[in-house]
């Protein structure tokens, strides 16, 4: 009986070390990761200051029968090194009523995230309690026509390769 024990340790052993052994040889030993293979690191970035005299406010059209008034602070925009795009954005209502949030969009994604949301009384950022990306979706005219056209400007065509061609996009997709 002790004897069969031990034949069966030996036999799950070497079963179990020849498993490993073809392991290794599945694992291409000659493979070296670049940065496009990395998982996305979101980075983390400071909110802006809260828009003051200096804020370069550009209309941004979403359609003829949208009620709002969205605005765009040209001078906010930038593309961080994590291939996110921040900026601000003033979803200002019909009467007048500004409704400011900083912002990022995450092209790859779809998606994108609220860092913070004006308080125009007091001229301050308040950071939501859970910060998190949401992705757009497929639909985008339908769900959220501001972000949809965001999209189409920052992400459609790949990001913009710099500053100069962000700013033609903005021009050009988003002003019409």
């Amino acid at each position: 009986m002790l004897m069969n024990k031990i034949i069966f340790a030996l036999l799950l052993t070497s079963i179990s070390m020849a498993a490993m052994a073809r392991q290794d040889e599945l694992y291409n030993k000659h493979y070296v990761e670049t940065e496009a293979d990395k998982p996305w690191q979101e980075q983390a970035v400071p909110l802006p200051a809260y828009p003051g005299n200096q804020a370069q406010w550009v209309d941004v059209y979403v359609g003829g029968t949208y009620s709002g008034q969205p605005k765009l602070m040209v001078n906010s925009i930038f593309i961080n090194q994590d291939k996110t795009i921040h900026y601000i954005l003033n979803q200002q209502s019909k009467e007048g009523i500004n409704n400011l949030s900083a912002e990022a969009m995450y092209c790859a994604q779809r998606s994108v995230k609220s860092y913070g949301y004006g308080d125009d009384v007091n001229k301050r950022w308040i950071q939501p309690r859970q910060a998190k990306w949401t992705v757009i979706g497929n639909t985008l005219n339908q769900l959220d026509p501001v972000r949809s056209v965001l999209y189409q400007t920052f992400c459609e065509d790949g990001l913009p390769k710099d500053q100069k061609e962000l700013m033609e996009r903005i021009r050009t997709r988003a002003m019409r």
